[in-house]
């Protein structure tokens, strides 16, 4: 730099001169003619490094900002799907438990019903079996009571017609008279004692078929009350599950629309940051422009009237 101030120097005075100007004159014109060239040529490097330097840190502050935003939507979108992941594990595994249960009281239940259906049959059963074996057992005693007692009317009748034998040619009149009395009052209380019996036989046979049936229908009773108590536990528990699952859905929901929202936020963040990088870039670039211009019309208009003197 100072070999091309000399030579400026030199020719400057020399142009001064023949121009006519006078020595001394010429020479401190030519001295501050340096002194501003050599301003003017720090002042372009001062600019230029820090035109040089704002960049870098632009360039910088760019790349940390892309940096901080790629890294923030990614550490974003992870949590997105670490929450969704843990939702939809969370509901497939309260689906599986509820689906488990419900089979589970469905299978118990059935079990009971089957159980208790088994149970009253076998009580029907042990009952038709129990009645049978009564109504048997007084059939044959009844049947028993008829041929003893039918026994015993042969063997009187035998026995007034073996003691009317002796007495037969005497009054035989009177002995067919009596054996006609007998046999008519034997009649009439073998009648009589086979109406009672069958008479208590058919008083035993109705209380029998009023027990089975009263035991039949108590029996009804009891199947249709389980029946129904089993279809109201079912009936609850399904409301049950489907209140859970409402439930389930609604904070499922209500996640999604709170992950929608914090997306959206961040977004707008992320705009928002990026717009303001950029205003300050332009805003940078601006200001380095500004800065320049006059700097560059000052040495122009040197320039410009250097070379008016020189001529």
């Amino acid at each position: 730099m100072a070999t091309a101030a000399a030579f400026d120097t030199y020719r400057f005075i020399q142009s001064l001169i023949k121009s006519g100007f006078t020595e001394q004159q010429a020479e401190t014109l030519a001295y501050e003619q340096v002194s501003l060239l050599n301003s003017n040529l720090t002042t372009t490097q001062d600019l230029e490094i820090s035109r040089l330097a704002t960049e870098a840190k632009i360039e910088e502050s760019r790349a940390a900002t892309e940096a901080k935003i790629a890294e923030s939507q990614a550490a974003m979108e992870a949590k997105i799907a670490e929450s969704q992941a843990a939702t939809e594990a969370k509901i497939a595994e309260s689906q599986a438990a509820t689906e488990a249960k419900i089979a589970e009281s469905r299978a118990a239940m059935d079990a009971k019903i089957e159980e208790s259906r088994a149970a009253m049959e076998t009580k029907i059963a042990e009952s038709q079996a129990a009645t049978d074996t009564k109504i048997e057992e007084m059939r044959l005693t009844t049947a028993k009571d008829i041929a003893d007692s039918r026994a015993a009317t042969d063997a009187k009748i035998e026995e007034l017609r073996l003691a009317t034998a002796k007495d037969i040619a005497d009054s035989r009149a009177a002995t067919d008279a009596k054996i006609e009395e007998l046999r008519l009052a034997t009649a009439k209380d073998i009648a009589e004692s086979r109406a009672a019996m069958e008479a208590k036989i058919a008083e035993s046979q109705a209380a029998t078929d009023a027990k089975i049936e009263e035991m039949r229908l108590a029996t009804s009773r009891e199947i249709a009350e389980s029946r129904a108590a089993t279809d109201a536990k079912i009936a609850d528990l399904d409301a049950k599950v489907e209140e859970f699952r409402i439930a389930t859905d609604a904070r499922t929901a209500a996640i999604q629309a709170d992950l929608e929202k914090y997306r959206i936020s961040t977004e707008s963040k992320i705009e928002q940051l990026r717009h303001s990088t950029e205003a300050k870039v332009q805003s940078a670039k601006y200001d380095l422009v500004k800065w320049i211009y006059p700097a560059l019309v000052a040495q122009l208009g040197l320039y410009i009237a250097l070379t008016k003197l020189l001529e």
